[in-house]
């Protein structure tokens, strides 16, 4: 498991290192946003008008706040999402120095003027990663936090803690603490090498049928004659947990959020033996169909839930992947733009289909498909 982390890693801060060295200043007063306009200037009264009219806001269905130590300045990282798990917005402050060179709908990317750091936010499959690349680990060490609704119940759950360097001058993640008395924090893993060491903490947090893992993660690696560090705060999708048949079988409901911003929510009943019923969907136009051990409902031809459960050595697990395709969206930043931030296709751009999958913790966040809407409860 230790090697699986370090090879990972390595990995990560391979793709995400960027040349250079030296300060890194971010400024107190945040940067007011700047958009690239598309240059209109007809050559005569019968060219064709551009059309000016601004696309309509994204439709938010969930936000978070991520701080993290940056060269002696805590950054702090304002996420909003789709209803598919697309990013509708990140805001960075301080934001004074920075620049967004890559704004697609599931990552946004800003560099600093030396080019000698970077921040990254990430989506996939319902999984979130927020995180910085600088120089050295004394560059990344310092206070670090998140704070959000996990389980979009309207309880704001908050997590701070602390990246240091160790004795032996390795990275340490220390004081590890949450608002949430029930959450499970894990110890901090330590791995390292010839070409550098890690450090990872986890904490599971669990509402009834549900649980989702946060994870800190700071590291730092040799490449050739440059050392790189990064810190990120990854947050999974949230999964079904497995428990006792009569703990999980009974009554649920399973809400969510449609791409237009309407509500969604799906009752169910589950026997001992996992057997799954259909109950009242919302909205009526929603049709559900249970096949087995799965309950899928269709709201249109782009948006649907499927429920599944699983029944082993007498343990259910009930687990809901909602399916969303809602089409582009654009984030809006609070710095600056490259002219070619949003113009680069990717294999992350276009509609996600509201899959939610397993966060894979740092790196590459993979295809297009983001979920992360919706949420079951007993």
């Amino acid at each position: 498991m230790r090697h699986s982390y370090w090879r990972r890693t390595c990995a990560v801060l391979a793709s995400l290192a960027i040349a250079g060295g030296g300060a890194f200043a971010l400024l107190a007063s945040p940067a007011s946003a700047t958009s690239i306009a598309a240059e209109t200037s007809p050559t005569d009264s019968t060219a064709p008008v551009p059309d000016t009219a601004a696309p309509a806001a994204p439709v938010v269905a969930d936000t978070s706040t991520t701080t993290l130590p940056l060269f002696g300045t805590t950054l702090t990282v304002d996420v909003s999402t789709t209803p598919s798990g697309s990013l509708a917005g990140v805001a960075v402050n301080p934001a004074i120095g920075l620049t967004a060179t890559k704004v697609h709908p599931n990552r946004v990317t800003f560099v600093n003027d030396e080019k000698t750091g970077k921040v990254h936010v990430e989506t996939h499959r319902g999984s979130e990663r927020t995180g910085v690349v600088a120089g050295s680990l004394g560059d990344i060490t310092g206070k670090g936090g998140w704070s959000g609704d996990l389980f979009n119940d309207g309880t704001t759950t908050t997590v701070t803690f602390m990246i240091v360097a160790a004795a032996d001058g390795t990275p340490d993640i220390t004081d590890l603490t949450t608002s949430d008395p029930n959450a499970a924090i894990g110890d901090v893993q330590h791995a390292g090498g010839d070409h550098g060491s890690f450090a990872r903490a986890t904490i599971t947090f669990t509402s009834g049928i549900q649980s989702r893992r946060l994870t800190v993660t700071a590291a730092v690696i040799q490449m050739g004659d440059k050392t790189r560090a990064a810190s990120q705060v990854s947050l999974s999708k949230i999964s079904g947990t497995s428990l006792p048949a009569d703990q999980a079988a009974g009554d649920h409901t399973w809400t969510g959020t449609l791409c237009d911003g309407s509500a969604a929510s799906v009752a169910y009943s589950v026997a001992a033996d996992g057997t799954i019923t259909a109950g009242a969907v919302t909205p009526a136009s929603g049709k559900a169909n249970v096949d087995g051990n799965t309950l899928k409902v269709t709201f249109s031809d782009s948006e649907s839930v499927r429920i599944r459960v699983s029944n082993k050595d007498g343990k259910l697990r009930i687990s809901a992947d909602p399916q969303l395709r809602c089409g582009r969206t654009t984030p809006s930043v609070n710095t600056p733009t490259t002219p070619d931030a949003t113009s680069v296709p990717s294999r992350h751009d276009g509609p996600g289909d509201g899959r939610n999958g397993p966060g894979s913790g740092v790196g590459d966040p993979g295809n297009h498909r983001s979920g992360g809407w919706g949420k079951g409860s007993h």
